[in-house]
């Protein structure tokens, strides 16, 4: 697989990008962290910003120029290809005919490319429960000829239930919150979803095929939870197992309880099944980052597809 199918390049102010791509080498320089630190003392300089990132095939993606998370790829090391372990099992999957949920999709990046001629152009929905991130997930649907659908919901395991969600800003911070932590001026309200519902908003049948990215900060088994219909037809399941959890929970969930084989996919595409929660503990040695793993319903198309992919390995 070629990871040069994601190349790219960043158009934007010169001097600003120039500012970020300097603070990202004196941090790195340094302790290595303190961006989000760097990041507040410029942002008056650089908040209403938006550059693109130019993908080869037309795709464009704009981001939020004093978003510490996003240009940490697009300009702290640009031409670093984002979740490549993703991106290389989607490549793999070009030619399957799929639909695709992006659950806590965040600025579009995986709706924007997954729709695009790179992989497949696959029909997808967009799902974010942040209103903040809403405005420029849908300046990245207008730029690409509005391929994708958008819903601004939050994945529960029920239906229109009124949730809140905490959004102060950062990316890894954002998650669903409990009647304690709504006293922060970063809570807004947002209705629940299931995958179930969104499968059916969508007039799925149980002939079609379904690829889930699910990246919704510690709300994974809720989500497993609302997909009763959902994991009884063909289905994969991209989800996020933190590195900062040694008890492995959400991998333990679909082994033990729910009996579903799960697979880890490595930066550059290598495929291992799960066969132990042992493994965990070999791959996931940075505490401080997200390592995704894959399940699907025992005896499914995708699971023989994954098998497969496994043993090649």
């Amino acid at each position: 697989m070629d990871q040069d199918t994601f190349d790219y390049e960043v158009s934007g102010n010169p001097i600003s990008i120039g500012l970020v791509k300097l603070l990202h080498t004196i941090v790195a320089r340094s302790t290595g962290r303190g961006m989000g630190l760097a990041m507040r003392a410029v942002r008056p300089f650089i908040h209403s910003q938006t550059p693109c990132v130019h993908f080869a095939d037309g795709s464009r993606l704009y981001f939020e120029l004093d978003d510490a998370y996003w240009n940490a790829f697009f300009v702290g090391q640009p031409h670093r290809t984002y979740e490549s372990d993703i991106a290389m099992l989607l490549l793999r999957l070009k030619d399957v005919d799929y639909t695709f949920f992006d659950c806590g999709a965040n600025i579009g990046y995986w709706s924007v490319l997954v729709t695009s001629e790179m992989l497949g152009r696959k029909r997808a929905i967009a799902v974010e429960a942040s209103r903040q991130t809403l405005a420029i997930l849908e300046q990245n649907r207008s730029a690409n000829d509005r391929r994708f659908e958008i819903c601004r919901k939050a994945l529960f395991e029920t239906d229109g239930q009124m949730l809140s969600f905490s959004d102060d800003g950062s990316h890894d911070a954002r998650h669903i919150v409990t009647s304690q932590g709504m006293r922060s001026k970063h809570v807004e309200p947002v209705v629940s979803i299931t995958l179930d519902s969104l499968a059916r908003q969508l007039q799925m049948t149980d002939r079609d095929r379904l690829v889930v990215k699910l990246d919704v900060e510690g709300a994974e088994i809720s989500a497993f939870k609302g997909a009763r219909e959902v994991l009884k037809r063909d289905t994969l399941i991209i989800y996020e197992d933190h590195g900062n959890d040694r008890s492995h929970t959400t991998t333990r969930y679909m082994l033990d309880t729910e009996g579903f084989p799960v697979f880890s996919i490595a930066m550059d595409g290598a495929i291992t099944k799960v066969e132990e929660l042992g493994l965990l503990d070999r791959v996931k040695t940075n505490p401080k980052i997200g390592y995704n793993f894959v399940t699907c319903p025992p005896g499914s198309g995708f699971h023989q597809w994954m098998e497969r992919a496994a043993g090649r390995a």
